[in-house]
């Protein structure tokens, strides 16, 4: 009983996150301090902490590049020989010769009750830009190119996509040599992922006129802290990264009622990658934004071709020569930047109940 206490208490007190060597386990390296209850997994009490799994034959002298992995809801960053993700997301890194961080982390929504305040916006939002951060700073030990740093994240973890698509939150005079580092990307893929998380936002792009303020008030009273929630949307800029992103369900592509869209998976709405995608046309880099909707992508395939995509935006590395069918657009090409989106699936209406 008092062993069990006492890692009770370790895990709400978090860990303590150090400098990383040749010899550090890749298992739970600890990123951060934070400790908090995870209401998807029951309770639980869980760290900032991620798994690093390296590429093989990486070293400082010879780094390898990085996916960074942001888990959906109910799972954790623990990645089970021959699961699902093991096949589908670690496998082909490294075949590739990337290695893998698989993070685990608060987000804005589902843990809204952590402590906020104007003066710690960083609760609970950037516990991804601080494992970024980390990494960088450790990229020695880890055998890790800063250069070429990717992620990817599926629901709850698209998280990584509003991050990235952040102003950089490098500190370069701050005395903390993790704060320095970047926390920008080279590319992003995002499977079912909320581009906005601000119901409000939500509901001025996606329902008609006159179903907005009922729902605006109603998600107003059930989020009382929104005001730390993001919007990607919102935070596109012409020198954002490509993303590619994959939903589950063909578009809707059109204004809804609120009991059309109890019809469909509004969590993981198609229409958000629209939105992010005419963003990026905004910001004039349209040809960076790819999205696709169709339920074919359910489960294992929304992130087929995901490593191709990654090596096609690789820095100071040669390219590889990849089937037409999984090439991705130019990150470097302004060409054309004003084309229409990349949009792939077959529309359908939404039916009422």
């Amino acid at each position: 009983m008092s062993l069990l206490l006492c890692a009770t208490a370790q895990a709400q007190s978090g860990c303590t996150p150090v400098a990383l060597t040749h010899e550090t386990p890749g298992k739970d390296i600890c990123y951060g301090t934070a400790a908090w209850r995870e209401p998807t997994l029951g309770g639980i009490w869980l760290q900032q902490r991620f798994d690093f799994h390296r590429a093989p034959g990486a070293s400082d002298t010879t780094p390898a590049p990085l996916i960074v992995w942001a888990h959906p809801n109910g799972a954790s960053k623990s990645i089970v020989p021959g699961s699902g993700p093991d096949n589908v997301l670690l496998k082909p890194a490294l075949a590739a010769g990337f290695s893998f961080a698989s993070v685990e982390f608060r987000h804005p929504v589902v843990n809204e009750n952590e402590a906020y305040s104007p003066t710690d916006p960083g609760v609970p939002h950037r516990d991804l830009a601080r494992a970024l951060q980390f990494i960088r700073a450790n990229a020695a030990a880890l055998g890790i190119d800063r250069r070429n740093v990717f992620v990817v994240g599926g629901s709850r973890g698209t998280l990584s996509l509003w991050t990235v698509l952040q102003n950089d939150m490098a500190i370069p005079t701050s005395p903390d040599p993790v704060a320095r580092q970047s926390t920008r990307a080279n590319a992003v893929f995002a499977y079912n992922a909320q581009t906005t998380y601000d119901g409000r936002e939500f509901a001025d792009l996606f329902l008609v006129e006159a179903e907005r303020p009922g729902f605006k008030a109603a998600w107003q009273a059930q989020h009382p802290k929104y005001a730390q929630f993001g919007s990607s949307i919102q935070s596109a800029s012409a020198d954002d990264p490509p993303v590619m992103l994959r939903y589950d369900q063909a578009f809707v592509g059109r204004l809804v009622t609120l009991q059309e869209l109890a019809a469909v998976d509004s969590v993981h709405y198609p229409d958000y990658g629209l939105a992010i995608c005419a963003a990026y046309r905004m910001a004039g880099i349209g040809a960076r934004c790819t999205v696709e909707a169709d339920p074919r992508f359910a489960g294992a395939a929304g992130y087929s071709g995901y490593v191709d995509f990654f090596l096609q935006h690789l820095r100071g590395r040669p390219k590889p020569v990849l089937p037409a069918a999984a090439s991705a657009p130019s990150a470097a090409s302004k060409r054309g930047a004003d084309r229409p989106v990349t949009a792939t699936a077959t529309r359908r209406s939404v039916r009422s109940k």
